[in-house]
């Protein structure tokens, strides 16, 4: 059943060989990425997967206790630097991988909007494990990032006619889960601080930040419009960013009830779309007044992991670890402001930031490999580099250097 062999020898044969002139002009290294993808025939269908874990010093892939192989957070995810690669930069080669990671989400998602998150080695779906039960949250945005980026891989393509339609289809389950939550517009509550939103799906600021993405993305392409939502949303988003100029996080989004965190704190990047979209104004202001006074903070406090803020403005900071998922966080937010802005300063700033992966960070050490394509997993507590080299910390860098290159995504 297992077809990982076929698929890195056609894949690893071809990757000089993108285009029809036979020129690729792509910045990233996907060897060591295509060498966790696998692929099982599960229903008469063939799925392609990238196994979760892959442990120093063999970077073989490793099996989860629990989990699974595989999960639709990183195939979601993955299918995004595969739509680059693919589109961009004519690597046609990988319409295979990318077609089968599609099935994959299409298997791992149901017809009322619901998703689990991971596969067991067998081909069955592991409905019962704490973050992969049926729900509309994380993973089933993270899939759903995934679709988006298959529908600008295969939209255009005949020959994918009906992927596409099963595609589109998946998507549109979505809406009755995001109309539930914002059915809830404009009631607010009451915080220590400040009015909080009520329309947020799981009142989640960080998980709306990536579903406002998809929704823009989708948008983009005319065969969607959700505008309506997407202002909605945003401006959900921007409620929850804290305005205090005494205090050292003015300008901070808050990622959960009183917390920031360093992963998936995406909500500049997201805003930096909606301003691409629809040109508020109050949308690239917002993030100017995050990149101006909060970015800086985190310079200067070497990518803190965690911030707790009480009710008093004092705040916590939690130092450790620092993964490739948050830098690319902060890094994509303030890479689209100054593209947008063209400011040197904000440049410089992006600059600074993204030199985490090449090395300039806490433990002097590059996490990402260029001869390989892996990323390492991160920095631990004492600042030594953890090694291993999984599938989020391998897209994640894979993922900033794309945005280093091309700016924005197209």
């Amino acid at each position: 059943m297992r077809k990982r062999i076929t698929i890195l020898c056609f894949v690893l044969l071809f990757l000089g060989c993108g285009s029809r002139d036979g020129t690729i002009n792509s910045f990233v290294n996907l060897n060591h990425a295509l060498s966790l993808t696998d692929s099982l025939t599960v229903n008469g269908e063939s799925l392609a997967f990238i196994y979760i874990y892959a442990d120093a010093s063999s970077y073989e892939p490793v099996i989860a206790p629990g989990e699974g192989i595989t999960c639709v957070d990183d195939v979601g995810r993955f299918l995004e630097v595969l739509e680059t690669e693919i589109v961009q930069h004519n690597r046609n080669n990988l319409l295979p991988v990318a077609a089968g990671m599609t099935r994959f989400l299409l298997y791992m998602s149901r017809d009322d909007g619901l998703w689990y998150n991971f596969m067991n080695e067998d081909g069955s779906i592991n409905t019962t494990y704490q973050t992969s039960t049926a729900e509309f949250q994380w993973w089933a945005i993270r899939g759903l990032r995934g679709l988006t980026a298959a529908y600008y891989i295969f939209g255009n393509k005949p020959e994918f006619a009906d992927l596409i339609d099963n595609v589109k289809n998946r998507i549109i389950s979505m809406e009755l889960h995001l109309s539930d939550a914002l059915s809830h517009y404009p009631e607010k509550e009451e915080t220590p601080f400040g009015m909080r939103p009520l329309w947020l799906v799981r009142n989640a600021p960080d998980m709306n930040a990536e579903l406002l993405t998809v929704l823009i993305r989708l948008t983009e392409t005319g065969a969607f419009n959700y505008r309506w939502e997407i202002e909605k949303i945003a401006e959900g988003l921007m409620h929850y960013q804290y305005k205090n100029p005494e205090s050292d996080l003015h300008g901070m989004y808050f990622c959960w009830q009183s917390i920031w965190h360093n992963w998936g704190n995406t909500q500049a990047a997201s805003l930096m779309a909606a301003y691409r979209l629809t040109h508020k104004p109050e949308y690239i202001e917002s993030v100017r007044l995050w990149a101006d006074n909060f970015v800086p903070f985190l310079l200067s406090n070497n990518f803190p992991w965690e911030i707790s803020l009480l009710s008093d403005s004092s705040y916590s900071l939690k130092s450790f670890p620092q993964i490739a998922y948050g830098i690319n966080s902060i890094f994509q937010g303030i890479s689209a402001l100054a593209y947008e802005t063209k400011s040197k300063k904000y440049q410089k700033i992006s600059d600074e930031i993204y030199a985490w992966f090449m090395g300039r960070n806490v433990s002097g050490i590059s996490m990402y490999d260029p001869a390989t394509g892996r990323c390492f997993d991160g920095i631990d507590d004492d600042g030594r580099v953890n090694y291993n080299s999984g599938a989020e910390s391998t897209i994640e860098c894979l993922l900033a250097i794309q945005k280093s290159v091309s700016g924005v995504r197209e």
